[in-house]
C-alpha cells in the first residue's frame, strides 16, 4: 500500500484535465492471525480493493503504475506486523475518461491495533503537510500546467466500518490564462484488522459526498462479510 493519494502519476492527470478545458464537470462517481488464516487475510485484501463495478459505467481499469519510487511521506509505523499485502503494493486504479482517477488498495495487520497505529500514522497533520510539499516539487518543472497553490483540509464523514478517515488536497491550477481546480480526496477505512485507502482524483469539483460514502460502505461491508 502505496503513500496514500500519491500512488498514481498525478502530473499526467491534471495535463489531461487541462487538455478539456476549463470549466465542466469530472465523474462524480482483535484477535492476532495465526498461520492458518493466512489465506483468508489475503482474500480479505482482495475483498476490500475497489472493484469495477463499485465505479459504475464508463470507468475503465487502468494498467498498474510503473513507477517504483518511494516518498519520504511514505509512513511504516515500527512494530507492526502484516500478514496480508505489503508497503510497496500498487494496488488497483480505475478512470473516467480524462477528468477522474480512483486508486485502491488493501492491507491486514496482525491486530486491529496495527492497524490503529498505521491510520494515524497517515492522517496525523505532519503527513498530509509533506504530501502537500511533494506535490509543490512535483509541478515545480512542469511546462504545460502551473501550480498556483496546494490547500488541505480534513474531510469530516460519518462513521464507515470501524474507522473512516479522509483529507483532501486541492490542487490550484494555471494552463496559459485559464485557471481550474484538481481535488484529491484520500481516505483510510478500517474493518477491524485489516486496513483500505482510496484516493479520489477529480478535476474541476470534488467527487460527490454520496459518491465517496457509497464507495467506503462497499470496501466496509465487504471487509465485514470476508
Amino acid at each position: 500500500m502505496r503513500r496514500i493519494g500519491m500512488a498514481l502519476g498525478i502530473l499526467g492527470v491534471v495535463a489531461a484535465a487541462a487538455a478539456c478545458g476549463s470549466s465542466g464537470s469530472g465523474a462524480v462517481p482483535t484477535q492476532s492471525a495465526s498461520p492458518s488464516s493466512a489465506a483468508a487475510d489475503h482474500m480479505r485484501l482482495d475483498m476490500m480493493r475497489l472493484r469495477l463495478d463499485d465505479l459504475g459505467p464508463n470507468w475503465q481499469r487502468q494498467a498498474p503504475s510503473k513507477d517504483t519510487s518511494t516518498s519520504k511521506c511514505d509512513q511504516h509505523p515500527k512494530g507492526v506486523t502484516i500478514t496480508a499485502g505489503g508497503w510497496k503494493s500498487r494496488g488497483v486504479s480505475y478512470g473516467y475518461g480524462t477528468t477522474a482517477q480512483v486508486h485502491s488498495d488493501a492491507i491486514v495487520f496482525a491486530t486491529a491495533a496495527d492497524a490503529q497505529k498505521t491510520i494515524a500514522a497517515y492522517m496525523k497533520p505532519s503527513t498530509v503537510t509533506c504530501m502537500k510539499h511533494e506535490l509543490v516539487s512535483q509541478f515545480k518543472d512542469e511546462k504545460k500546467v502551473k501550480l498556483l497553490g496546494v490547500s488541505t483540509s480534513v474531510l469530516r464523514r460519518h462513521l464507515v466500518g470501524d474507522q473512516f478517515q479522509g483529507v483532501r488536497l486541492t490542487l490550484n491550477l494555471a494552463k496559459g490564462r485559464a485557471r481550474f481546480k484538481f481535488f484529491i480526496d484520500a481516505f483510510m477505512v478500517r474493518q477491524d484488522r485489516a486496513l483500505a485507502e482510496f484516493s479520489y482524483m477529480n478535476a474541476f469539483r470534488p467527487a460527490a459526498t454520496g459518491t465517496e460514502y457509497t464507495l467506503a460502505e462497499a470496501i466496509a461491508q465487504r471487509g465485514a462479510l470476508s
